[in-house]
């Protein structure tokens, strides 16, 4: 991030974007969703007002395969899905070059060549959503298409298929020697391990801003989560914060939080701007 024009820019275009409404609707199951053309029709001519424009650099891709399952007339069909994963590090520059940066992940599936285009109009999407904090009814969005994935298939260990070849050999009165044998010897009460503790999804979604906010600064965790620190308290100070535990914040007051973290400070600074300034 550097200091120039970009700053009054972005609040500028906060006023003139205004809300984006569900305009498309889901083929198969129904649903009303927003679509990625929605977001550039109410952008494009706002940031080409104001000469902003956004750059997209790859950080990370992953690519797997699934398997789609559908029914049609009482036969089952299988579909390969190819699902791609991206990071993606989005740049806003200002016409005077001053710029400023977030990193979202975006996710996408389709059974051709179109994976990872779907992944970036999600992630493209969504850093949009929350850059400018567009006015939505909800931030959950499960796009246009929707499979119905299954694990894949596995193929029995050849260790596996010996020993079932071992078991079927045995005689019937071996196995009913094992099995009175093994009635006689009470179990042994197995050691049940607690389950998990259950993420908090406002803890997750901060966690990933914050790891976001890390590879902008390019700084290692322990300087990221003392400058992370400082400017929570800085909000929470100036009341443009809850002033609560993280654990006990909203979705809503999460994302904005972050809001205020990029419109009020430089990228290591931690103190609040100050007429257009920022430490």
């Amino acid at each position: 991030m550097s200091e120039g024009k970009i700053y009054g820019l972005i609040g500028q275009a906060m006023r003139k974007i205004g809300a984006i409404g569900k305009d498309s609707k889901n083929a198969q199951q129904g649903y009303k969703f927003r679509g990625i053309d929605a977001v550039y029709n109410a952008l494009n001519p706002v940031m080409a007002e104001l000469g902003l424009f956004i750059c997209p650099e790859i950080l990370d891709h992953r690519r797997e395969e699934r398997i789609s399952e559908k029914e049609y007339n009482g036969q089952k069909t299988q579909t390969v899905l190819k699902y791609s994963i991206l990071t993606i590090k989005y740049t806003l520059f200002a016409p005077d070059g001053s710029n400023v940066s977030c990193v979202v992940v975006g996710e996408g599936m389709d059974s051709g060549d179109k994976a990872s285009n779907k992944a970036m109009s999600v992630a493209l999407k969504y850093a949009c959503f929350q850059l400018f904090m567009i006015p939505t009814e909800e931030m959950v969005d499960p796009d246009a298409e929707t499979h119905e994935v299954t694990s894949k298939a596995q193929t029995p260990a050849t260790p596996r298929a010996a020993q079932q070849e071992r078991i079927a050999a045995r005689s019937t009165a071996q196995q009913k020697a094992e099995v009175t044998q093994a009635a006689t010897v009470p179990p042994t009460p197995a050691q049940q391990t607690p389950p998990p503790a259950p993420v908090s999804p406002v803890l997750e979604y901060l966690a990933k801003e914050r790891e976001a906010l890390r590879v902008v600064r390019e700084i290692s965790k322990a300087e990221n989560n003392a400058i992370w620190k400082a400017q929570v308290k800085a909000l929470t100070d100036a009341k443009l914060a809850p002033a609560k535990p993280l654990t006990e914040y909203t979705q809503k007051e999460a994302e904005n939080l972050i809001g205020a973290m990029y419109a009020n400070f430089t990228p290591k600074g931690t103190v609040l701007k100050d007429d257009g300034k920022a430490s």
